[in-house]
């Protein structure tokens, strides 16, 4: 009985999003000048090649070049996304530059998307335990982290970013510490007077140690260096109040520098190594999976400003908004839990509608429409309430 009821249960719930891995490979030729241009082209015509397979009509927004996401000109235009890229190899032979990937491809179908762009602001990502960096000297690493981990979301199809800042928000005592909410939006709630961004992108690095990877065989035993990294990420939504991503990525790279010297993580010889790409990889990852989950997110904006009838909210032509757009007007309700407080949006029963009338990079300049039986309600709007996308 139990079996019938699962089986049931099943057949109600929505399909799951399925994935499948394809193929891809490109050559290109390569007269030995300008390697990260070459193998840029020869990496989107992977990707496109692999993409045909899967019979979705794509060109290629975003891919990856030595594992650090560059930009082209076209869009992925399909009911298939990419989930995530894995180059396996490449080689210059014959004048060529070949290189072999996966594509995993997913479909979107079950969520629901709306054009504009998501807005985040980056922090700081220290290092748990600093005397892990003693060997190679790589106590700037966090540095470089935040700053690739904000390229790399730069080059994601649904966000904006609005800026990378020198605040550590998150430093736990361990890694089995829990994020204190109130501390996080404190701080958040500081950076308003430089950031509109409704996300907040945040979190730390650990167990970045050496260790030596012993292989076996008949006659001898081969020691590798290797070093571990594991990144922890958050994403905190300033409006609700709420961790929306908490997600944490470990992985590893042969460690080819003197651990006894100082290792230049300025130079691109750092990044290209296995340890370097490892680290790059991972971030790319990262901002694949956030860009995800904001995609299926519904556009909000604060009402930064009321007055002569027009409502200003805090996004614009950068973030995708264009005049004739339309917005719905609802409320952040505060609704007292036992032992907490829980932030939520509450529409109103007949929602009032604004379009866009006016829109500069940052800002749009919004009225209700004139067709709206709720126009006279516009007066209800206050400073710092939110508005929503809407479709019709």
């Amino acid at each position: 009985m139990i079996r019938y009821l699962l089986a049931l249960m099943l057949m109600l719930l929505p399909c799951v999003v399925s994935a499948q891995w394809y193929l891809g490979q490109a050559s290109i030729p390569y007269d030995g000048d300008n390697y990260n241009d070459v193998r840029k082209k020869a990496v989107e015509l992977a990707i496109e090649n692999a993409s045909l397979q899967a019979q979705s009509f794509i060109s290629i927004e975003t891919t990856v070049t030595g594992g650090i996401l560059t930009k082209s000109e076209s869009s992925i235009s399909s009911a298939q996304q990419i989930s995530e890229i894995v180059i396996l190899n490449e080689s210059i032979a014959a004048g060529k530059l070949t290189v072999n990937l996966k594509v995993n491809m997913h479909s979107s179908a079950n969520c629901i998307k709306d054009h504009y762009l998501k807005q985040l602001v980056v922090a700081q990502f220290p290092l748990l335990t600093p005397a892990q960096a003693a060997a190679g000297d790589i106590s700037k690493l966090p540095f470089h982290v935040a700053s690739r981990f904000k390229s790399e979301l730069s080059n994601q199809p649904n966000i904006f970013v609005e800026g990378l800042i020198s605040q550590m928000v998150y430093k736990p005592q361990s890694s089995f510490d829990s994020v204190d909410l109130k501390s996080v939006k404190a701080i958040s709630h500081g950076l308003n007077s430089d950031f509109q961004s409704q996300y907040l992108v945040f979190g730390y690095i650990r167990d970045v140690s050496l260790y030596n990877e012993i292989t076996s065989s008949l006659l001898v035993n081969t020691k590798t260096p290797k070093r571990n990294f594991t990144i922890k990420v958050f994403m905190y939504d300033r409006i609700s109040d709420s961790i929306l991503v908490e997600e944490e990525y470990h992985g590893e790279g042969d460690w080819s520098f003197d651990s006894n010297g100082n290792v230049d993580l300025s130079n691109s010889l750092f990044w290209r190594s296995n340890y370097g790409q490892a680290v790059v990889n991972t971030l790319f990852k990262v901002a694949q999976d956030i860009n995800r989950k904001l995609s299926c997110e519904p556009t909000k904006a604060i009402v930064i400003n009321t007055e002569n009838n027009f409502v200003t909210i805090n996004i614009g032509k950068l973030h995708g908004v264009k005049k004739g757009d339309v917005f719905q007007h609802t409320k952040l309700r505060n609704i007292k839990l036992p032992n907490s407080m829980l932030s939520t949006f509450m529409p109103a029963e007949k929602p009032i509608h604004l379009e866009v009338v006016q829109v500069s990079n940052k800002v749009s300049l919004l009225k209700t429409r004139v067709d709206d039986l709720q126009w006279a309600n516009q007066h209800q709007i206050d400073l710092y309430d939110a508005v929503t996308s809407v479709s019709f």
